[in-house]
């Protein structure tokens, strides 16, 4: 039986169902964390990081893809992708941070999914001849001959119009030379051994992409 007050009023009927069902809210979203802390889980940081890769600000930018370059996670993978095909001013910056991940986690799983990934951008047409090139630069710095086969098919590349990717060609050619498939060879740009298992602490800008001086002999 309810006690009552001194009006003779329940005393029971003064909480409201409402307030009822906030405590009932508050309580079970302590058992939730509670259990997450337990379990030794956090917040997935994915999250954040795909809706920091999408801001305005070049620095918020930056910083994601940074966490992304030392991130353990094979999302991450994907999330670089994202930015190396969508984001001009930190196209170059994310091909560095995508040799890294190529670099570290190597698989017997063949395709490798990072190297065919990459090579599926080196050789489509449908894409700018920069993104392409620089594509096919990331392949010969990761440094697995897996590789080669693309980076054969890079070596002819054209343009969607029909006409000679010159860009493509040239880094598709020097890939093959970092590789070994050529008789002339070249030195990594990233130098092996480095990159993989090391946590950036900066992001690293590599050498630009530009048109060999034959190339702009030729087109003047």
């Amino acid at each position: 039986m309810a006690r009552r007050n001194e009006t003779g009023a329940s005393i029971s009927s003064a909480r409201s169902p409402r307030c009822a069902r906030s405590l009932h809210a508050v309580l079970a979203a302590l058992v939730v964390a509670a259990a997450w802390l337990v379990s030794g889980c956090a917040i997935d940081p994915m999250v954040r990081l795909n809706e920091d890769i999408e801001s305005e600000d070049i620095q918020v930018r930056r910083e994601a893809v940074l966490r992304l370059a030392n991130l353990d996670d094979q999302r991450a993978v994907m999330a670089l992708n994202e930015v190396f095909e969508d984001d001009p001013q930190l196209r170059d910056v994310a091909a560095v941070a995508l040799v890294k991940k190529g670099r570290e986690q190597v698989t017997e799983r063949k395709p490798d999914p990072i190297i065919d990934g990459i090579a599926a951008l080196a050789n489509n047409v449908h894409l700018s001849e920069i993104v392409r090139a620089r594509a096919a630069w990331i392949l010969g710095e990761i440094g697995d001959r897996e590789a080669i086969p693309a980076l054969k098919t890079a070596a002819g590349a054209k343009l969607a119009s029909g006409a000679v990717a010159e860009l493509v060609r040239a880094q598709a050619t020097q890939a093959l030379e970092k590789l070994g498939y050529k008789e002339t060879g070249r030195p990594f740009e990233i130098p092996m051994g480095t990159l993989a298992d090391q946590e950036m602490t900066t992001l690293i800008e590599p050498e630009a992409i530009e048109p060999e001086a034959d190339a702009e002999a030729e087109a003047a």
